[in-house]
């Protein structure tokens, strides 16, 4: 939670979070959502992590005018139903194919009320797209070598139950040397190391979008550890400002657009309510008969080292820099319009979604990782739930039979 933000060199407490949410689907009417919160370790303060899903109901036609995905399904052998999935890409059973998909990085910059410091009431994510654009989300990096020597996997997998033996987890991915979301989208098919891809284009970036935060909509704080100016932003408010700059700009339905913001996260109703670190999400024109555009995009904070908690035992945090962006990227990846439902899952390292049945690769390992030099910065990538650990799959079709990049869940999904 947060406290005490009267003014601007309050301390607060500042957590983290994470938002898959859908909007306006074909056919879409009422909305269901799911939040709840997490204990954390150090950062800014004991605060809480706020994860939320908003799905609409509906589907997308098969005949939408959108970027290339293909649908398939599988039979859960816990209670025999079967789920429907569609996915970014090729079907990844039927050879190697490789997908690329043109990418629009819009910096959002934050110009919040000036009477707490009139020196510094912005917050840019201008500023960090250089930053983003030469990280591995787009640029070449032998990932399975990163993952390998500097993952956080635990000594044994926080799905254990308790009172059973440790089993040590090791990382053992083999090299590839692709973008992050290929290379972890290859792993979790055991495509590494062949011609199938699916990356993202080297991004375009637009003009920056600049919008004024009125006071009671949001605010600029200090973090009470790391010390770096922290946007705190109403989401509501938010959320409809990005909907109304992504219907203005009248971008391509195949284009995947990524809105970049700077140390600025989001609360819902109130500050004690925060901190949303990203979503991603679709939405639909009205007219089109089934072949309407229905557009993807995705927003994600690319935040400061300290200000989020670090696992315990960790001596750096993992969410930091480019994590939020790495698991909205994962997550666009396996489920691009929101509609993918599985089998309901529930772990011991997301209690705060108690029973939840959303296919979301980055909600069950928030905060573990690995870390990634390249360009002068080290990055802090998301580890990411593989496929086969929402189908229930034994063993997992992954790479190594892992079923998480960085081999942190010892088995599939369980039941609730």
């Amino acid at each position: 939670m947060a406290v005490g933000l009267s003014g601007r060199r309050t301390k607060i407490v500042v957590c983290a979070g994470s938002l898959a949410v859908v909007a306006a689907l074909t056919g879409a009417s009422n909305a269901s959502s799911t939040a709840a919160v997490a204990g954390s370790h150090g950062g800014d303060g004991i605060g809480t992590a706020t994860f939320k899903e908003q799905a609409l109901s509906g589907v997308v036609s098969s005949r939408a005018d959108t970027i290339p995905t293909f649908t398939s399904s599988f039979t859960d052998p816990t209670n025999g139903q079967m789920y429907h999935y569609t996915m970014v890409g090729t079907d990844p059973s039927k050879g190697n194919a490789t997908t690329t998909i043109p990418t629009l990085i819009i910096p959002m910059r934050f110009v919040f009320d000036a009477s707490a410091d009139p020196n510094v009431n912005v917050l840019d994510g201008t500023d960090k797209v250089a930053a983003t654009k030469n990280s591995p989300v787009f640029r070449r990096a032998d990932i399975g070598a990163a993952a390998d020597s500097t993952a956080s996997a635990p000594p044994q997998p926080p799905d254990t139950p308790p009172g059973i033996a440790p089993d040590p987890r090791v990382v053992d991915e083999p090299s590839d040397t692709t973008q992050l979301g290929d290379a972890i989208y290859r792993a979790q098919w055991h495509k590494t190391g062949t011609g199938y891809h699916v990356l993202l284009g080297s991004p375009s970036v637009s003009a920056t979008q600049t919008i004024a935060v009125p006071k009671q909509q949001g605010q600029i704080v200090v973090g009470s550890r790391s010390g770096s100016d922290i946007g705190l932003m109403s989401y509501s408010w938010f959320s409809s400002h990005l909907v109304n700059v992504l219907r203005s700009m009248h971008i391509s339905s195949h284009v995947l657009p990524i809105f970049l913001v700077n140390n600025t996260f989001l609360y819902e109703h109130s500050t004690s309510n925060c901190c949303v670190l990203g979503y991603h999400g679709a939405t639909s024109s009205t007219n089109g008969n089934g072949t309407q555009q229905v557009n993807t995009y995705m927003f994600a904070s690319y935040s400061q080292q300290g200000v989020f908690s670090a696992n315990a035992g960790d001596t750096e945090s993992y969410i930091a820099d480019i994590h939020g962006l790495s698991h909205e990227v994962q997550e666009w990846y396996d489920d691009p319009f929101v509609n993918n439902f599985v089998n309901p899952w529930l772990t011991p390292t997301a209690p705060q979604y108690g029973c939840t049945s959303y296919l979301e690769t980055g909600d069950p390992v928030v905060g573990y990782g690995f870390k990634l030099a390249m360009n002068g910065i080290t990055y802090h990538p998301e580890d990411e739930v593989h496929y086969s650990w929402f189908a229930r799959e034994t063993p997992s079709r992954a790479e190594q039979g892992y079923y998480t990049y960085l081999n942190n869940f010892a088995h599939a999904a369980q039941g609730c």
